[in-house]
């Protein structure tokens, strides 16, 4: 598959625009595009100013697309609890022509757009209710556009865990000594060492 497949439907999108706020509603609506919320810039600053009404905000949808012609003042307003929940705002061009086009890529874009600069990076590939063949498909994907984008590739990658919000980390992949291991499948044993498997 090309991509991850971020299951819409299951996906709350919230786009901050300019204003009027009125005016973005029913673009999107023409458009047929399917967005959980639409917030103009004016309504935003107002109702969602106090630290708790911005907690709140971030909570309730996944993704944060905004306007790339507010898109200068957002960083600063959204804070750190929003980077820290790994829902940096994602900039669309609301002036495309075919704009279903443009919403899906950059939904589909939040996924690797939050990487940061540190040497530990989180790339969002699902969620729970997705089936293991789905979950597996993004795993797979995300990785392959990581090694292209990650200089010299798979050589530059240290290690590969799985986890949920709330769960251990799980290890798929190690590199010891500029050699890759990868975990092996094996059955339960009375012992809590993993098995590692020389690739």
């Amino acid at each position: 598959s090309s991509g991850i497949n971020a299951e819409y439907g299951d996906t709350s999108v919230c786009l901050i625009t300019k204003d009027p706020q009125r005016y973005y509603k029913d673009l999107m609506k023409t458009n047929n595009i399917s967005i959980a919320r639409v917030i103009g810039i004016g309504k935003l600053k107002k109702k969602f100013k106090e630290l708790e009404a911005k907690r709140i905000l971030c909570d309730s949808h996944d993704v944060f697309l905004v306007d790339d012609k507010v898109l200068p003042i957002i960083p600063r307003w959204f804070g750190s609890y929003f980077y820290r929940k790994g829902k940096a705002p994602v900039k669309v061009n609301l002036k495309k022509k075919d704009l279903k086009q443009e919403i899906e890529s950059a939904t589909r874009s939040y996924m690797v757009a939050n990487l940061g600069k540190g040497n530990n990076l989180s790339i969002p590939c699902g969620r729970v209710s997705f089936d293991n063949e789905l979950l597996s498909e993004n795993v797979l994907s995300a990785l392959t556009e990581l090694c292209a984008n990650v200089n010299p590739g798979l050589k530059n990658i240290k290690a590969v865990y799985l986890k949920t919000e709330n769960s251990v980390a799980l290890p798929v992949y190690a590199a010891l000594d500029n050699r890759a291991f990868k975990i092996k499948k094996t059955e339960k044993v009375d012992t809590d060492v993993a098995v590692v498997e020389s690739t």
